[in-house]
């Protein structure tokens, strides 16, 4: 993925070994929760002063969904969902812009990211799930797919001024 956008609008990170999605056993949870953590925070120093946007970019397998948009900030939230709705190339497709933190939502995320990450001053951060309905062979679609959103995304914070 990183290599399919234009460096001029986008700064990848990557980060060669993350961590699991899986909810590890509860006698490990501790450590897995500090080194989720400390993942997360290293990411400050590079984000602080340097990005209005932080995009948290994940794949999943779902054979339903095409992705969900994950962020906490409401006028994030509401642009999303309407450059989504009018996006022709994303007919067909099942995107989902779910509020972060937001309790009171229908459909809502939370998250053990640090607070310092996800509803930061300085910079607005989303979440991005992409699913894979057959990981071998969906790769190029959920490349365009991840293209798409975040240019819409980087869109909707060009458009929001921050």
């Amino acid at each position: 993925m990183a290599r399919d956008v234009d460096p001029a609008q986008v700064a990848v990170l990557e980060i060669p070994e993350g961590l699991s999605g899986q909810p590890p056993p509860a006698a490990r949870r501790f450590q897995y929760e500090t080194l989720h953590r400390a993942l997360y925070l290293q990411l400050l120093p590079h984000v602080l002063n340097h990005h209005r946007l932080l995009v948290d970019l994940h794949s999943g397998a779902d054979p339903q969904l095409g992705a969900d948009l994950i962020c906490a900030d409401p006028a994030l939230c509401a642009c999303l969902r309407t450059a989504v709705a009018g996006a022709e190339q994303l007919a067909g497709v099942e995107v989902r812009v779910v509020p972060l933190g937001d309790e009171g939502a229908d459909l809502h995320a939370r998250t053990i990211i640090p607070p310092q990450v996800w509803r930061n001053p300085a910079f607005l951060y989303l979440g991005l799930e992409i699913y894979l309905p057959e990981p071998a062979k969906a790769w190029q679609a959920a490349r365009e797919l991840a293209r798409e959103l975040i240019g819409i995304a980087a869109r909707c914070v060009g458009a929001g001024g921050r």
